[in-house]
């Protein structure tokens, strides 16, 4: 029983292992949308999107009034006291006659309200123990020189850059994905062709080592083919290698564990592209272009913001306060509301010279981005360029290449009949066989730079890269 129960955890660790290792597929496609959903650039370009889109709201928000809840209470355990004999006595600098002197009218009619007669001598406590104040308070600014609307446009601006940068980002990471995915379908045929290749010269070992017995080959030519069969093992050794390494790259770059079973579902195309497009598109159509177009925009902008420095400021403002408190002797004296309204307007005088400098260097910084901007497009143009020529190039090679494949391929099937006829030797069919595997290497490596190259190129170009 113990043996029975042993034997099925076994059984179940083993399927549980094969299912934990089960590849998955990975087309092209999907390899790009994993890519595009899990790479860290990708994240950082859309999280600069969303930044990019709280500020334009934040900077919409200032056309709006500002409007203020405030509130102040004070507390102070001091009074102050107001002391004042009437009538006065004043002496006569000519007479010296002694003169009393009434309370002027003003003090009549404000100390009137706290006392029935106003002839009398005054004694006031002034006490401000407990004051409060409550309202609402509202600024709206209707001229700032355009700064609110050069702020405004500015964050537009970057948004419209983000959006972008994003696009760019794309189309980096979509070359990103490509090459490493077709360099794990390039390792996966070259294993394949060393594994052929290895058979191949297996068998030529096994027929040498029956000929040495039968005296119809040299021991000479049997150790060539064991020369041989050691090289072709080291070249599968080797693809096997960068097959390991090629599937953890394949996997870091489309955001997958390291160590995640992973199977390309394309092989490279044997069918090349009759010809390339003839018409080289204008730089125009680049994102990196768009991107110091829009960065230009930014630097206009920019001359607009720094001149509202120093241009006339007009600022409505407005409140409803209720203001409670301030005893004089027994009477408060503050306790009922009120509405205030302000027109704040600002006018610099002096500030002329610094603005005037401040505005032109804010102007010799938009021709700055006008020369990188033409600089960079004839760079970017030449991109394209280099970009076609490189894919004309790597489609002249794979032509070449698989020309060179067949003729290898059938020049080993006419080395081999005659080999089997006895009419060729051990040494003339291991170079044959030699000669077959590094052209189907090359044609190999040709299609994987192919396809690599005609990639690179849709993304020069500005076009979508995500085919049908």
């Amino acid at each position: 029983m113990i043996g029975k129960i042993t034997y099925l955890a076994a059984a179940l660790c083993l399927a549980g292992g094969m299912s934990m290792k089960a590849q998955s597929r990975l087309t092209l496609d999907s390899c790009r949308t994993l890519a595009l959903d899990n790479n860290r650039q990708a994240k950082s370009a859309h999280m600069q999107l969303r930044k990019a889109a709280y500020e334009v709201n934040a900077y919409r928000a200032n056309f709006l009034p500002r409007i203020f809840a405030q509130g102040i209470y004070l507390f102070s355990s001091s009074d102050y006291r107001y002391r004042k004999q009437y009538p006065l006595v004043d002496t006569d600098a000519l007479t010296g006659a002694m003169n009393r002197t009434p309370m002027p009218d003003w003090e009549k009619q404000f100390w009137g309200q706290f006392f029935s007669r106003a002839n009398v001598d005054l004694d006031i406590w002034l006490k401000p123990h407990n004051m409060s104040l409550a309202g609402v308070r509202f600024e709206q600014p209707v001229y700032l020189g355009g700064k609110i609307t050069a702020a405004y446009k500015m964050a537009k601006i970057g948004r419209q850059m983000a959006q972008l940068n994003i696009a760019r980002s794309d189309a980096e990471i979509i070359l990103k994905t490509d090459q490493a995915y077709w360099e794990y379908v390039k390792i996966r045929e070259l294993r394949l062709a060393a594994q052929q290749y290895r058979e191949a010269v297996r068998r030529v070992v096994d027929d040498a080592g029956h000929g040495v017995e039968m005296g119809a080959v040299s021991e000479n030519d049997r150790m060539k083919a064991q020369v041989k069969l050691g090289e072709a093992q080291v070249l599968v050794r080797e693809a096997e290698n960068g097959l390991r390494l090629a599937q953890m790259n394949l996997c870091m770059t489309v955001g997958l564990n390291l160590f995640d079973a992973v199977e390309p579902a394309d092989t490279l195309p044997d069918a090349l592209p009759a010809t390339l497009p003839e018409d080289i598109p204008d730089v125009s159509v680049r994102a990196e272009y768009a991107l110091l177009r829009k960065e230009l925009e930014l630097k206009k902008e920019q001359v607009n913001l720094v001149r509202s420095e120093f241009m006339p400021q007009l600022t409505l403002g407005g409140g409803y306060n209720y203001l409670n408190g301030v005893f004089i002797n027994d009477s408060k004296l503050f306790d009922k509301p009120s509405f205030s309204a302000m027109v704040s307007l600002k006018i610099p005088l002096t500030q002329w010279i610094e603005g005037s400098n401040r505005v032109h260097s804010a102007r010799a910084d938009v021709s700055l981005a006008e020369y990188r901007m033409q600089e960079s497009a004839d760079l970017l143009q030449m991109e394209m360029v280099k970009a076609w020529n490189t894919w004309d190039e790597a489609l002249l090679k794979t032509s070449l290449a698989r020309d060179e494949y067949l003729q290898t391929q059938e020049n080993l099937r006419v080395v081999k009949d005659r080999y089997e006829l006895g009419m060729e030797t051990v040494s003339g069919l291991l170079e044959a066989q030699a000669l077959w595997q590094e052209a189907w290497s090359k044609y190999i490596e040709a299609r994987a730079r192919l396809r690599i190259a005609e990639t690179d190129y849709f993304r020069t170009a500005g076009g979508t890269m995500l085919r049908d």
